[in-house]
């Protein structure tokens, strides 16, 4: 039974995403400001369907931002995140460059009309926090995961990268943290994805369990204010980590 079912997920979700990637296409050709906006509202529809494939069901408490645009800001536990966060919210996403060098995947990812963000080069660096002041101020939402990596949550929030902050200051545009859990079940795989674990092998557990739930908490938005980036980083930081370590203390009634 779990075999069909990791079968019939895969075929499902390679023909929902061909057929995502045909609705994209014409965006692509024509490209513009109003072609990224469209598309992120085609990668809100990609992010539904394979949710309802996988059997996730994505749970929210807090108020889902009316504003027009922002910088969306989650911990990171695993690459269902960006599925979770694409369900609720039409995202732009900010990819690193290495992901645009993997085979059919990173093709994929592409069609996103993404901002590929490269830390070790200096003029890279400039041109993404161009995009992102640019994307902001168009009224798309961007997401990215400060952490800079994924961890299993047990030891709360790590410390924030600050680079991906400076468009937020720049344009004093809304900040909006998401706290991002998942429910886990005792003998089902875990959905979060860390360390030295491999990706594939990790895809293929996740793919027998018959449901996901995910819970995100999304906390009022909070505008820079003049703070410098650290200091925005590590004032968010501190507010996230109070509401994740809040929800840690219901963790025991999940299990």
């Amino acid at each position: 039974m779990t075999s069909l079912l990791r079968v019939y997920r895969i075929f499902a979700l390679v023909a929902w995403s061909l057929f995502i990637a045909l609705l994209s296409m014409p965006y692509q050709i024509r490209g513009g400001w109003r072609s990224i906006k469209r598309i992120s509202r085609i990668t809100q529809l990609w992010s539904k369907g394979v949710a309802r494939i996988i059997g996730l069901r994505v749970t929210i408490s807090g108020n889902i931002p009316e504003t027009r645009g922002g910088l969306v800001v989650s911990n990171h536990v695993s690459y269902l995140d960006i599925i979770a966060h694409g369900s609720v919210l039409p995202l732009r996403c900010s990819p690193k460059t290495e992901i645009a060098q993997w085979p059919v995947l990173g093709w994929y990812v592409g069609l996103n009309r993404p901002i590929w963000t490269d830390r070790e080069s200096r003029q890279a660096s400039q041109k993404t926090l161009r995009d992102f002041t640019k994307t902001m101020k168009r009224g798309i939402f961007l997401i990215v995961y400060p952490e800079g990596t994924s961890t299993d949550g047990k030891k709360g929030i790590l410390p924030f990268k600050s680079t991906s902050f400076e468009a937020a200051i720049t344009g004093n545009a809304p900040v909006i943290p998401v706290i991002t859990r998942y429910k886990e079940i005792r003998g089902e795989p875990s959905v979060s994805w860390y360390g030295e674990m491999t990706l594939l092998p990790h895809i293929w557990q996740v793919l027998a369990r018959p449901r996901i739930e995910a819970r995100l908490r999304f906390l009022p938005p909070i505008l820079p204010n003049g703070r410098s980036r650290k200091e925005f980083a590590a004032h968010l930081h501190s507010i996230m980590s109070d509401a994740y370590a809040k929800t840690l203390i219901h963790k025991v009634a999940d299990v």
